[in-house]
């Protein structure tokens, strides 16, 4: 079997992950292109505290993670912190699988909204999956200072 067959698992990781997804993190050398993250300092007491609160999902083969997504609250919106996943496993839904899960937490959790902040050139895949671009009028101060201070684009879908 080769390093990139098998099957995938899709769940909630919880706090006995996250040091595998610390590992996932930082041994991905273009994660500050995994959308929406863009800072690797700030991202892993992030998922200390999420997975703490079943907001970190992952994708997991022969039990590693090879790919995950978390979300955090902001603005009284569900807020995507991060959705990457590794090289070697992309093109096969990984993303699309990671995001049904978030999206479906956000619904029951009874969420108006998905927001997410990326860089300018990583919105194509947002937009794909039925995310809209907001305009700097359209979200509230603290999303618009997130937005401003980094250089993002704040794009939402609704729940």
């Amino acid at each position: 079997m080769s390093a990139s067959a098998g099957a995938f698992v899709v769940r909630v990781a919880g706090p006995d992950d996250v040091p595998a997804l610390h590992e996932l993190w930082t041994g991905e050398p273009d994660r500050r292109d995994w959308s929406p993250a863009a800072s690797p300092d700030g991202l892993l007491p992030e998922l200390d505290v999420l997975a703490a609160e079943n907001r970190v999902w992952g994708a997991f083969r022969r039990g590693r993670p090879v790919a995950m997504a978390a979300a955090g609250e902001l603005d009284g919106a569900m807020w995507l912190s991060v959705l990457g996943v590794a090289r070697d496993c992309r093109g096969r839904g990984l993303s699309r699988s990671l995001l049904a899960s978030v999206l479906g937490h956000g619904a029951f959790a009874c969420y108006p909204a998905l927001v997410a902040f990326v860089r300018p050139q990583r919105g194509g895949f947002l937009d794909h999956v039925g995310f809209v671009r907001l305009d700097a009028g359209q979200i509230d101060p603290g999303a618009r200072n997130i937005a401003a201070r980094y250089r993002l684009e704040p794009w939402a879908r609704r729940l």
